[in-house]
């Protein structure tokens, strides 16, 4: 198996205690072994797409990660163990903005754990040669 995809049930924080549940799918592909997808599936025909390091997620579980357009962070919300996931860019409008979602620790970790047996950690390798001509050849 060279790919992993699995659904998850994420909340978006609205505001205040208001929590929106996003269904979202968690991807993985062995061709990009530092990398984990995560799409979100809004509407039925609307969808977006974040590719996060899978390391900073590993890492996000346990204490706070990140500092650019992605940070990941461990917290306990009623007793419950979750991660904390803050995606920052610019939306469709021009506009910079932030989304936040929290996700279930112990799902994101079984996912990570996949992961590791089609990449162990340490093992990951990437076509450089192959990396330049997409982006090189792209546009």
């Amino acid at each position: 198996m060279d790919s992993l995809r699995e659904t998850v049930f994420m909340n978006l924080e609205a505001g205040g205690a208001e929590r929106v549940p996003v269904v979202t799918q968690l991807t993985y592909e062995a061709d990009d072994p530092f990398a984990v997808g995560l799409r979100f599936e809004l509407q039925e025909d609307i969808a977006v797409v974040w590719t996060i390091e899978r390391d900073l997620l590993a890492q996000g579980l346990h204490r706070a990660m990140g500092d650019g357009d992605v940070r990941v962070a461990p917290r306990t919300v009623d007793g419950r163990r979750e991660a904390r996931i803050e995606l920052a860019g610019c939306g469709l409008d021009g506009a910079w903005g932030c989304a936040v979602f929290s996700a279930w620790e112990p799902a994101v970790r079984h996912f990570l754990e996949k992961t590791y047996e089609i990449v162990p950690p340490g093992r990951e390798q990437v076509d450089v040669d192959a990396f330049l001509t997409e982006i090189l050849t792209a546009g």
